[in-house]
């Protein structure tokens, strides 16, 4: 588990409770939550975002996951906003944990300053957007692909990523074929 992405969620979370008191009781409702801190998004025909964030089981992590965000159509401006989903029945949390999903998005106007957006429930799944900051101005068709990652898929891709990181420490210390060469060719 990521130490500091969970402090950001956790901070997040004071925030929006005591900004949005309804929220307390929704997250108490849902069998399960992830908790996207910080997404950013960004657009100008073709509009993205992505971000990392924890799930939740009543109440406790059960892993971490990924969210990412395309839409098409007119859009001008950026902003910054955390993003919720809610696993509203066992089953939801279970279809979430088997695999990647993905949310169709409706067409929308809006400009979107310092607010709460959300949308309807996709087979037990609802989300809701708080916005932090900026200004979107948007008429577009998009969709959101959620990921799951199991805490022994987070531990076996933290190890991979620190032998990659060491065979390459390992490469920069040993003489490359330049150096050797010119190692040899000095000695002779």
């Amino acid at each position: 588990m990521d130490s500091g992405l969970h402090a950001e969620i956790e901070g997040v979370l004071a925030r929006l409770k005591s900004r949005h008191p309804d929220l307390a009781k929704r997250l108490e409702e849902s069998r399960g939550y992830a908790v996207f801190p910080s997404m950013g998004r960004a657009g100008a025909v073709l509009g993205a975002s992505h971000g990392k964030g924890e799930v939740f089981d009543q109440g406790k992590v059960i892993g971490s996951a990924t969210l990412s965000q395309l839409t098409i159509g007119v859009q001008v401006g950026g902003q910054t906003y955390t993003e919720i989903l809610f696993f509203g029945d066992k089953e939801a949390l279970e279809r979430v944990k088997s695999g990647s999903i993905s949310f169709t998005a409706n067409a929308s106007a809006a400009l979107v300053k310092a607010a709460a957006s959300g949308t309807t429930d996709f087979k037990g799944v609802g989300a809701t957007a708080f916005s932090q900051g900026g200004e979107l101005l948007e008429a577009a068709l998009g969709g959101q692909k959620f990921t799951f990652i199991s805490p022994q898929a987070e531990r076996q891709q933290s190890e991979e990523q620190a032998r990659k990181k060491e065979e390459k420490e390992r490469e920069g210390k040993e003489p490359g074929l330049v150096s050797k060469i010119a190692e040899k060719l000095g000695r002779d």
